[in-house]
């Protein structure tokens, strides 16, 4: 049986809250007051919310230079090519790099079209005080901090006869190499060497042109090949591309032949010296951001230097270690009609 509730349909009564009567009548003796059923009272039937599904979210890169993880991620989407840039501080590591992405921006490089990048940020950062917007007198580019973990900075460019091709450049300060030669065992912290299909070497033209410095130059260079060679960290059959780098201040020096004779000098024993570790050597001079324009153009053998950074690397089976890599002499490259155009 359904449990009966007493309603009283007096305004002025407060039977509902109090239980009481407003004119005195007992409960169920009042002719205000009617029963009303549970089973009179309609049933209400809840909704039921379906649960919050979470939003699906796109994750996207940041734009900077990419750790060793993120690069390697990258990697295995497409073809690629690993540079690993070694030098000392100031030689223009930096420079070039930010060279390399400024001559994107004015059209297609060594037959290559710019395809796109996940290191955006990371470019604008590097290129920034190389350009006049940052109001600086001269070309400037921040120092890479010693003991920092390398950074890779990344460009999709095209070409026609291969396609797609990922090119991951590689960041670490100049003093971790230098300490190199001082401690070999440091070199096994150096992994964007190992990986590298072209590994870089920066040499600096302003410092052979400084009658001080020529000798410390013509001293550290030789020694990093050889300390990175002799700990294994440089695989063999690499290519090793030795860049003669801060053309304006050769061009600009009175001891510019002598320039010429210490980094063919280089260039020769190094090459003599490794042929039965290394692929090919090749040289090149370039201008990646120079102080004087007018006699040197911003960007200045970065195109050719790009070139040799997209080849693909020989078979290790395949080199010859009787036959020395072949290499090309300075001071036909610093003629105009020696430039590869």
């Amino acid at each position: 049986m359904a449990t009966q509730q007493l309603t009283c349909d007096n305004a002025d009564c407060n039977f509902a809250s109090d239980g009481k009567c407003v004119e005195g009548y007992e409960v169920g003796g009042c002719p205000h007051t009617e029963s009303l059923s549970l089973e009179d009272i309609p049933e209400v039937e809840e909704s039921i919310t379906p649960p919050i599904q979470p939003e699906t979210t796109i994750a996207l890169a940041s734009g900077e230079a990419l750790d060793s993880d993120d690069a390697s991620v990258l990697q295995r989407r497409n073809v690629a090519r690993s540079i690993g840039l070694i030098a000392p501080n100031d030689a223009g590591k930096t420079s070039l790099i930010a060279g390399v992405f400024d001559l994107f921006q004015m059209g297609s490089i060594a037959g290559a079209q710019f395809a796109g990048s996940s290191t955006l940020i990371g470019f604008e950062k590097v290129c920034h005080l190389a350009r006049v917007a940052s109001q600086t007198s001269v070309p400037h580019t921040e120092r890479t901090s010693r003991g920092a973990e390398p950074t890779f900075f990344h460009l999709d460019v095209y070409q026609e006869q291969i396609g797609l091709i990922s090119v991951f450049i590689s960041d670490r300060s100049g003093e971790d190499y230098l300490a190199a030669n001082d401690q070999i065992s440091q070199t096994e912290h150096f992994f964007e060497i190992r990986r590298a299909d072209c590994v870089t070497l920066l040499v600096n033209g302003a410092q052979l042109a400084d009658s001080k410095l020529r000798h410390e130059v013509k001293a550290t260079t030789p020694q990093i090949v050889e300390a990175l060679i002799e700990a294994g960290t440089i695989r063999k059959g690499c290519r090793l591309a030795i860049v003669l780098t801060k053309k304006d201040s050769v061009m600009a020096s009175k001891n510019r032949e002598r320039i010429e004779r210490d980094f063919d000098g280089l260039v020769a024993s190094i090459s003599v010296n490794h042929a039965a570790s290394l692929g090919e050597v090749k040289s090149f001079v370039v201008a990646a951001s120079p102080k004087d324009t007018e006699h040197v153009v911003r960007g200045e053998g970065v195109a050719d230097l790009l070139r040799y950074w997209l080849q693909p690397n020989m078979p290790v089976a395949s080199i010859d270690d009787g036959e020395l890599p072949k290499f090309e002499r300075m001071i036909d490259l610093l003629t105009d009609t020696g430039v590869k155009k």
